[in-house]
């Protein structure tokens, strides 16, 4: 670093998450932001060049799946629901993750275009478990972008 100043690497439990603007209830768990380009091969028809050309291909999307202690509401299930109305359109939403630095401002930013929930799970109810009672929901999306 030419400034000379020490830079570490932010922790993976410091973060929000809104959908639509809205904030949302912090969620113990984001799995899925993955983003990945096929890989498009080809051969160029040139007698002197023996060898298979690569060129990238669509990108694709991972769904992101995110799990927290359920609590008072039921907006996510809702909205989870309202896929199944036939009468209108799936309802697309932003969702924006901001990963925070030690002092709680947003320092890097992943945001998840055109998303909507594909799945909605909740943990098994078990008498004897002291476990909490998790709901975990699975959103498709068609972008995502990174920030700083």
């Amino acid at each position: 670093m030419a400034d000379g100043e020490r830079r570490d690497p932010y922790v993976g439990f410091n973060y929000t998450m809104e959908i639509d603007g809205v904030a949302v209830a912090g969620f113990t768990t984001i799995t899925g932001l993955t983003m990945e380009t096929a890989v498009t091969e080809y051969f160029d028809g040139d007698s002197v060049n023996t060898t298979v050309k690569k060129i990238p291909g669509i990108t694709n999307y991972s769904n992101v799946t995110c799990k927290r202690g359920i609590s008072e509401g039921i907006d996510l299930y809702e909205w989870c629901a309202s896929i199944n109305d036939q009468s209108r359109e799936v309802e697309r939403k932003t969702i924006t993750i901001s990963l925070l630095d030690d002092a709680g401002a947003p320092r890097k930013t992943y945001t998840l275009y055109e998303a909507w929930p594909c799945k909605y799970t909740t943990s098994d109810l078990d008498s004897s478990s002291s476990d909490l009672t998790m709901e975990e929901v699975e959103f498709v999306i068609e972008k995502l972008e990174i920030a700083d």
